[in-house]
């Protein structure tokens, strides 16, 4: 049977889709919801994960764990499960694969255990604009490191602006500044051509939502605290966890808006609050016009018109009509991204998923980097050819060819462009051998040996891409410990 788990990532919470024999998509569902916010609970042999474990958390239980991507920076931090000692990481490990589990008994309809699935399990992540590099890297390990083969990254943005394409709402050659707000910061993307990876990105803090949105999320936040006075709150993070509500309060908006709100611990609270009073307040916002700077900076430092260039409003946060009339009056270019662009782009995704027969497809490695004093050669745009199908020709008198179609470049993939996990014991070989920097060092980052990416640490200053390094030794149980070691020597002159 062929299938596929398709799990995306932000800092705050994960969600779970699916697909089996193409048919459409669906949300994998435990307990009414596709979504877990990233709370772990361990207690012996209990492992909880999610709405419940998030309960333990606020209720300030020691075995209960929060903030996942900022413990995980403290290698100390351990858990205790099955009688064994193992790093706080390993937690969202445990996580995503009781979904996975779930997967096999509730939709395959198999009594069989995860650990035989592992190797072959196709297994796709998709991640928000809060995740950084690191994390991805992080999160591609946690994987590897347990058998799975079958696992990969996807593009949601590339779906995205190929179905924004199709529609006529933005031309493939031009520029696109994609605006995307997540727990109240701002992320901005920016692409020469959509079809091009991005040139630019940025971020503004407490900007990540229409003002009007964050205002009312604020005076929410203040009538709930007057009216429960016991309850100790972080304004920001209950700001960012109610800006996906205000914005759907915000749609009807009435004299008298109330209702529940459910705030980070997961519990519903009253609130009642005056449109009048949200009115007053955007009057003397002020720090309104920061977004203006961000995107004139982006566009002038690369050198982009204004006018051919498109902001794209991706998140339902920003995607509104008080947000994008602002925009407007500076930019001829804005528009919003709606449930409807996503639910396709999603369609696109796992269409693709299973033209691939459900597998990881081969890594095409690209050009080797270029060293220090070296020119880069650079092929050009005209010369590369589009993808064609197999050409069949025909002559007279001789027999049938069929001309193989021209291969499209292959992005990169952290996921499968790496080595085995290393160990101690296989990367002594390494010992004494030179590499080439990959990923700058700065002090952590990988090297080149033998036409495959190694983890490497520096053993003092940063070393930048293309530089040659020497092994000297073993940091940890998966580092290479390198220095810089200048060019190698010129090959003797042939006569």
């Amino acid at each position: 049977m062929n299938y596929c788990v398709l799990v995306k990532v932000s800092k705050r919470v994960v969600s779970f889709w699916y697909q089996s024999e193409k048919s459409p998509y669906a949300p994998l569902i435990i307990k009414d919801t596709n979504e877990a916010p990233l709370y772990f609970y361990v207690n012996h042999n209990d492992f909880i994960f999610g709405n419940s474990a998030r309960d333990r958390f606020y209720s300030n239980d020691p075995n209960a764990f929060g903030d996942y991507f900022e413990i995980v920076k403290d290698p100390s931090k351990h858990f205790s499960i099955y009688g064994n000692k193992k790093p706080v990481k390993q937690l969202f490990y445990y996580g995503i694969e009781q979904y996975l589990s779930h997967f096999i008994n509730a939709v395959l309809y198999k009594s069989d255990s995860i650990e035989s699935y592992r190797p072959h399990f196709p297994l796709r992540f998709l991640f928000a604009p809060d995740i950084e590099d690191k994390e991805k890297a992080l999160v591609a390990s946690l994987f590897r490191e347990t058998g799975y083969d079958n696992v990969s990254r996807v593009d949601y943005n590339e779906s995205l602006f190929a179905v924004l394409c199709q529609k006529g709402l933005i031309k493939a050659n031009n520029a696109v500044l994609l605006l995307t707000g997540v727990d109240n910061v701002l992320y901005f993307e920016l692409y020469r051509s959509v079809s091009d990876p991005p040139v630019a990105s940025s971020k503004l803090e407490g900007q990540g939502a229409d003002p009007r949105v964050r205002i009312l999320a604020d005076m929410i936040i203040e009538y709930i605290s007057a009216l429960n006075s016991y309850l100790v709150l972080d304004r920001e993070e209950e700001i960012a966890t109610l800006l996906p509500y205000c914005a759907h309060l915000l749609e009807n908006v009435k004299s008298v808006i109330k209702g529940d709100a459910i705030l980070s611990d997961g519990k519903a609270y009253y609130f009642r609050v005056n449109e009048r009073t949200l009115n007053e307040r955007l009057l003397f916002l002020s720090a309104d016009s920061e977004i203006y700077t961000v995107i004139d900076d982006l566009l002038k430092t690369h050198e982009l018109n204004v006018q051919t260039t498109t902001i794209l409003l991706g998140s339902e946060a920003i995607n509104t009509i008080y947000f994008s009339q602002k925009l407007l009056k500076k930019y001829p270019n804005v528009k919003g991204i709606h449930a409807s662009d996503d639910l396709d782009a999603m369609k696109l995704i796992f269409s693709a998923i299973a033209d691939a027969g459900y597998v990881v497809q081969p890594f095409v490695p690209a050009a080797p980097p270029v060293l220090p004093g070296k020119k880069e050669t650079r092929v050009p745009a005209e010369i590369i050819k589009p993808v064609l199908p197999p050409v069949t020709t025909k002559e007279p008198g001789k027999p049938v060819v069929k001309l193989p179609p021209t291969l499209p470049p292959k992005k990169p993939n952290e996921f499968i462009n790496s080595p085995p996990l290393p160990t101690a014991t296989n990367l002594n070989q390494f010992i004494g051998k030179s590499g080439i920097v990959t990923s700058t060092l700065s002090p952590m980052g990988k090297v080149e040996i033998d036409k495959v990416d190694y983890e490497a640490i520096s053993e003092k200053n940063e070393i930048s891409i293309g530089t040659t390094v020497k092994v000297t030794g073993i940091s940890g149980k998966k580092y290479l410990q390198v220095v810089k070691a200048g060019l190698p020597p010129l090959p003797p002159k042939t006569t």
